[in-house]
């Protein structure tokens, strides 16, 4: 909770012109005060030396910086737009600030040379020097984590809709709010940004123990949720209403709103990001499906553990215990966000069909249950493969997959499902009608695939 204090501050800082120039000038008086009064200097000890290097450190250092930070943002105005350099300067309070202060900085040791002020007993270069320690161990770190995290894709989106969200709220009056009396008590987002985590500890400690109250949290950890909108709702008897009602603050600071998806309890966050490097390497302009194979192989381990794992986390039976319900991702829903865009991507390149046919064929022994086994079968079924063994179908599958060995390549890997699924199906102890069903239907699709080998 105090690191995000810190964190909410420092951002605040940022922000601002005022208070960077502020904060900043304070902390350097204070510690050259300091300093000074520990160590005074002797006199006729000239520092001209030490203040020419600390000068030289400061001039490379925003020449380095900015020559990378302009690279990438070329980099990042062709992928994105080519406005978002002009953008990029203007509005960041802080990207300002690092080059001036850095420049005022060097100027005033050159500035303390030239006037020869730079005697050690004076507090004057003392100053430069904590000042110069301070750009550089403080600001310059500080600078690159934000560079960083603005150039990222979300960042660029969010900082967009900000300023134009500003501008509307500027030009427009805005229109009064309608409520619908549900009779449930609505925590509200207090902004707009990705659900990156909720405190379920400080959540549970905050609610009392009541059997007659129930809490329901609408959005999913990851979900992008909007100002003003519900984050949880809670259904009270009416005598109870007034002390919840004293609770929706402190509700409200338990969920954790940021401008990023992070790993923290957001599982499909890696699942997507896989997804992303994938489709991108199979796409004509980087064309490297190796790449794509690769996250395809690390998408079956995250599915293979999440098969083995309980259908409800730890902080949802946590939260079940005083009657909060908490709304998790279910096991096909991360098994189509792994799977289903790649393949709609890559349907036309029989190596990327034929290794998805093999990660899930390698997948079925490891699902524990019955649904979880329906789910992995009903995956394939959704890729509508079954023109690889139908006739009727033989001028789609010659379009989409000119050459022979292609086809019968992909052949070989569908007949491996389909064993596959016939043996998982035959060593569960389940008598479901519908996996029986699935285990004739794959039985006849064998024999259909072994006689359209060409």
């Amino acid at each position: 909770m105090l690191f995000r204090r810190l964190y909410k501050f420092h951002e605040q800082v940022k922000s601002s012109w005022i208070w960077l120039t502020l904060t900043s000038y304070i902390i350097t008086a204070l510690l050259t005060i300091g300093l000074h009064g520990w160590q005074p200097g002797q006199k006729g000890v000239l520092l001209d030396g030490y203040l020419t290097a600390l000068a030289g450190i400061l001039t490379t250092i925003v020449v380095t910086t900015f020559s990378f930070v302009f690279v990438a943002l070329q980099l990042a105005s062709v992928q994105f737009s080519p406005r978002i350099i002009r953008s990029f300067f203007e509005y960041d309070h802080f990207c300002r600030f690092f080059l001036w202060s850095f420049l005022a900085c060097v100027g005033y040791l050159m500035g303390l040379q030239y006037f020869g002020w730079s005697e050690a007993s004076l507090i004057y270069p003392k100053f430069g020097i904590v000042g110069s320690f301070y750009l550089i161990l403080m600001v310059f770190p500080l600078f690159i984590h934000h560079i960083v995290g603005n150039i990222n894709a979300s960042s660029i989106t969010q900082n967009i809709a900000r300023r134009t969200i500003e501008e509307i709220d500027d030009l427009y009056e805005s229109l009064p709010t309608t409520t619908k009396q549900t009779g449930k008590i609505h925590i509200l987002t207090p902004i707009s940004g990705y659900l990156d985590s909720i405190r379920y500890e400080a959540l549970v400690a905050l609610l009392p123990e009541d059997s007659d109250v129930s809490i329901t949290i609408r959005p999913h950890i990851g979900s992008f949720v909007i100002k003003g909108g519900v984050l949880a709702e809670i259904d009270c008897p009416p005598a109870k209403r007034e002390a919840y009602l004293g609770l929706v603050k402190a509700i409200q600071q338990c969920f954790i709103i940021d401008k990023f998806r992070s790993y923290k309890q957001d599982i499909p966050f890696g699942i997507r990001q896989l997804v992303d490097i994938a489709i991108k390497a199979i796409s004509p302009a980087v064309n490297d499906p190796t790449t794509a194979l690769n996250c395809i192989d690390y998408l079956g381990s995250i599915i293979q553990r999440a098969a083995q794992s309980e259908a409800h986390s730890r902080e949802a039976k946590l939260l079940a215990q005083k009657n909060i319900h908490l709304r998790e991702f279910s096991f096909e829903q991360l098994v189509d966000l792994a799977f289903d865009q790649i393949y709609f991507w890559g349907k036309e390149d029989y190596i990327v069909v034929r290794h998805l046919l093999k990660t899930i064929t390698n997948l079925l022994p490891f699902m524990p249950s019955e649904d979880k086994l329906k789910v992995m079968i009903r995956q394939v079924e959704d890729f509508e493969l079954q023109y690889l063994h139908d006739e009727e179908q033989k001028d789609r599958l010659t379009t989409t997959f000119p050459r022979k060995e292609h086809r019968n390549s992909l052949r070989d890997h569908l007949a491996e499902f389909y064993e596959g699924a016939i043996e998982t199906i035959g060593q569960t102890t389940s008598t479901s009608v519908v996996l029986s069903r699935k285990q004739e239907q794959f039985r006849s699709s064998l024999k259909a695939v072994a006689k359209c080998y060409e």
